[in-house]
């Protein structure tokens, strides 16, 4: 059996190789002091020129805090992408928690069934499942699981437990080989003061020409979880976005975020993006993305920005040419933080109301008839923290499947630094 491994920092980091690794010790202050980071999402699927990107889908994750007791889940519907196939319906969560020992975070993803590349890959219920513990001695230790239930390689089962990084070939017949397929890709690192456990339960990669509607790069990855345990520090950076949220009136999710990404605590670079954006009888919407960016030198600073094209909610009730929902907390000194709100509207209409438009003022609150409360450009904000969400709608009557008080968000981001 072939060997490799997966590696996932956030939610779009791409591969590496080599051999699996063991946990590992290291010796820290009695006291647990850590940071909790990890992510979880259902699919994601892209080729090297990125002419091809479909998620990551129900995408969650928790980054930037120390506190036990998070929680964060996401839910996606089932999706079809031209020439790879079907994905099932998606459930992730992630969670930080106290335990008997130290501090623990877990992430986990589950998809409803898979078929792929015309039925040469198929399976019922995929689960991927990371945890990294902390314990007051200062050692780390994680785990990685992967079940995968009636999994078919070009019509051959294989056990719903694979060994760890297993790695078949995948030799299409009257074609030959065309890539391979890595089961249970799991990683555990220490690097930099950063411990990481990764699971990705199923791979797949496009390394020849031969399958249709294919290209050479092509990267499907389905069941992917990350959990991390950072080096505590006096300045997290924190911050999140996405283009779209339906929301029940109990407060459960309907429709999770999409295109929703994460900013690193540390700094760096995140990034989702959706190829549209549809939430049946309630909105349909064009390409959107979502960018973050972070830095700790100079100074402190975190960027997040989304973009959504051609909004259209409620049969043209509200529509926009392009939303940008763009924040930034910067620590101007080591007891301040300075905030920025950059967001614009492009040729935004209310249907009925003439006045309203793209120079609308923060915090605008209208009553649009058959829809109920729209708040435009919502602003809050806290000392260190800045929330934005450009269209936030509580409807005053049922609207396909959301009840009355339902609520439905559009370009959201919020930045912030702990310090």
């Amino acid at each position: 059996m072939k060997r490799s491994h997966v590696a996932l920092v956030g939610a779009l980091t791409l591969a590496l190789t080599g051999s699996a690794m063991p946990a590992f010790a290291a010796t820290t202050p009695a006291q647990v002091t850590t940071g909790f980071s990890g992510s979880a999402y259902g699919s994601y699927i892209f080729n090297t020129d990125k002419t091809l990107t479909s998620g990551p889908t129900a995408s969650s994750g928790i980054s930037c805090t120390g506190a036990t007791g998070k929680t964060s889940t996401n839910t996606a519907a089932a999706l079809t992408v031209p020439a790879v196939g079907n994905v099932g319906a998606a459930t992730t969560s992630v969670k930080t928690l106290l335990t008997t020992t130290g501090k623990r975070i877990e992430s986990k993803s589950t998809i409803n069934g898979t078929n792929l590349l015309g039925g040469l890959i198929t399976a019922g219920t995929i689960t991927s499942e990371s945890s990294a513990d902390k314990n007051t001695a200062g050692a780390f230790a994680g785990a990685n699981k992967t079940t995968i239930e009636n999994l078919k390689v070009l019509g051959v089962a294989v056990g719903s437990n694979p060994g760890a990084n297993t790695v078949l070939d995948l030799n299409v017949p009257l074609v030959g080989s065309v890539g391979k397929i890595t089961l249970n890709g799991q990683e555990k690192r220490l690097l930099n003061g950063v411990y990481q456990v990764s699971t990705t339960a199923l791979r797949v990669e496009v390394l020849k020409a031969g399958l249709p509607g294919l290209k050479i790069g092509t990267d499907i990855r389905l069941g992917v979880s990350t959990a991390q345990l950072t080096p505590a520090q006096s300045g997290f950076l924190s911050g999140t976005g996405f283009s779209t949220r339906a929301l029940l009136a109990s407060g459960l999710v309907n429709t999770g975020p999409t295109a929703l990404a994460y900013a690193k605590c540390g700094g760096g670079t995140n990034n989702a993006n959706a190829a549209g954006v549809t939430i049946p009888g309630i909105l349909t919407a064009g390409a959107s993305s979502t960018a973050t960016t972070g830095v700790l030198t100079p100074q402190p600073k975190v960027t997040v920005t989304d973009t959504l094209a051609g909004l259209n909610l409620l049969n043209g009730a509200i529509t926009a040419d392009a939303i940008k929902a763009e924040t930034s907390a910067t620590q101007a000194t080591t007891s301040t933080v300075t905030l920025t709100d950059t967001s614009t509207f492009t040729n935004l209409k209310i249907a009925g109301l003439p006045a309203i438009n793209a120079s609308v003022a923060p915090n605008t609150v209208v009553q649009v008839p058959g829809l109920g409360q729209v708040t435009l450009h919502k602003v809050s904000k806290s000392s260190t923290a800045i929330i934005v969400t450009m269209i936030d709608v509580v409807i005053s009557q049922p609207i396909g499947a959301l009840p009355t008080g339902s609520r439905i968000q559009v370009g959201y981001s919020s930045t912030g630094i702990t310090l």
